[in-house]
């Protein structure tokens, strides 16, 4: 078996335990059926976590599914991320710690011939994780408030994408993501007297949600001049509105100890299976970029590559809608922005000079770049920003002559609406990745003309 398969298998098996843990550790999470978005991939997070724009046919590019059909032909990718997000919480009230772990994608994407490709697998879709209390004291007793949240969704998809123009100048590309949402949140609340502790009341609400889910991309790259070393890359992404089909359950308990779900006896209310839409929001990204090489064919110097790559995200959130039998509610989110940028320096292209004395770091791909925005959430009425800086590598795997690699990610930033008095979050996350492919000897879904 091909050392390559079995990294793949190995790659994934690992992966399973972490898809069930609890996804999210935010208090920004309790609205909603919780933070959209996948978590950071390790080779888009170090450029400002850029990911509309296809400019490398050695990554995979599962949001913009246009660039399936950008990979080398006989090149099929397989990749496997993980990451970890480690957040401090601060107010006047105090501050607490917060931790993310788990996948960011498993995927894979198959050239089909010159002009097509196809790209397959499963990512986060959002992600619901909190814990916080308070107190409220009247006349000689006080109250005690707890509120819970977990869970999380999951998109599940194929796509395919369509190289209408491709020649030596020029590519366009279009493609489609057809996906099924699945996955359920829940939201827990429980009171408790001291007086009578630790019993109390408990309601608790989940969503589950199984539904389609779809998305379209483009794509266009050309040359701008004859010897190759400037290009330019433009790139589109529309999601539309989509109405999910949903299953809202609710139920309201005596509990003898509200931290012992067997304790839960007395049933004041419960409504189950309660049919319903949730109007999830459209979301547009618009990227560009432009890569460059020098002229060396006078000189013995190696010719690098730097690259630098823009995108804005835009997405409409007050749209957003929970619309069931005796439950309606409306947008409890404000539009957002996050605009983007990244650049890319590979210190050697061109292997054709001087082989032998190639040393590995100048092939290994140097990223940075950050993003600013404003998110959907609001603490007292205003709009929380975010503001972060990245750095990543990308590690090539030399021994095979194949295109899989290794691939880090840092992120450094800050969640605040701009006010002292207001929830604060300083957050960091390390995005790790591997992506496999075959070497120059390997047969994977290729046709034996003799055997």
């Amino acid at each position: 078996m091909p050392k390559h398969f079995i990294l793949l298998v190995f790659s994934t098996i690992s992966c399973f335990p972490l898809w069930a843990q609890t996804t999210s550790s935010s208090p920004y999470s309790t609205a909603g059926i919780g933070e959209e978005g996948t978590l950071p991939e390790a080779q888009y997070g170090g450029m400002g976590t850029i990911s509309g724009i296809c400019f490398d046919s050695t990554l995979i590019n599962t949001y913009n599914p246009s660039g399936y059909s950008t990979l080398s032909f006989g090149q099929p990718l397989f990749s496997v991320g993980v990451s970890s997000k480690f957040s401090t919480y601060s107010s006047n009230a105090g501050s607490f710690q917060g931790k993310t772990t788990g996948i960011s994608n498993i995927t894979m994407a198959i050239p089909m011939g010159k002009y097509f490709g196809i790209g397959l697998g499963l990512k986060p879709f959002t992600r619901k994780g909190y814990d916080l209390s308070q107190r409220s004291y009247a006349y000689d007793d006080s109250t005690t408030f707890n509120y819970k949240g977990y869970g999380s969704t999951n998109l599940l998809f194929v796509g395919l994408a369509y190289s209408i123009i491709k020649n030596d100048k020029s590519y366009l590309s279009i493609g489609f993501n057809l996906g099924y949402l699945f996955g359920s949140v829940t939201n827990q609340r429980s009171s408790v007297f001291d007086a009578n502790s630790p019993g109390g009341g408990v309601d608790m609400t989940t969503y589950r949600l199984k539904s389609l889910h779809y998305s379209f991309g483009a794509s266009y790259q050309r040359f701008l001049d004859i010897d190759k070393r400037k290009q330019l890359f433009l790139s589109a992404v529309y999601t539309p509105q989509i109405s999910i089909n949903a299953y809202r359950d609710y139920s309201l308990f005596y509990a003898t100890d509200v931290n012992n779900q067997l304790s839960y006896t007395d049933t004041v209310s419960y409504i189950d299976n309660n049919k319903g839409k949730i109007v999830f929001p459209s979301k547009q990204t618009i990227g560009a970029g432009y890569t460059f090489s020098p002229d060396t064919k006078l000189s013995d110097r190696m010719k690098y590559q730097l690259g630098v790559f823009a995108e804005v995200d835009l997405m409409q959130w007050k749209s957003y809608a929970e619309n069931f039998d005796n439950h309606a509610s409306s947008a409890v989110f404000t539009n957002t922005f996050v605009s983007k940028i990244g650049l890319q320096y590979i210190p050697t292209v061109d292997v054709t000079k001087k082989a032998k004395g190639i040393k590995y770091f100048t092939k290994i791909k140097y990223r940075i770049g950050g993003q600013y925005g404003l998110l959907p959430n609001t603490v007292n009425g205003r709009q929380l920003k975010t503001t972060s800086a990245t750095i990543g590598f990308g590690f090539p795997f030399l021994s095979q002559k194949s295109n899989s690699s290794l691939n880090i990610s840092f992120q450094y930033g800050s969640n605040a609406t701009g006010n002292a008095a207001d929830l604060k979050e300083r957050f960091f996350s390390f995005n790790f990745g591997i992506i496999i492919a075959p070497s120059s000897y390997e047969k994977w879904f290729k046709k034996y003309k003799l055997d």
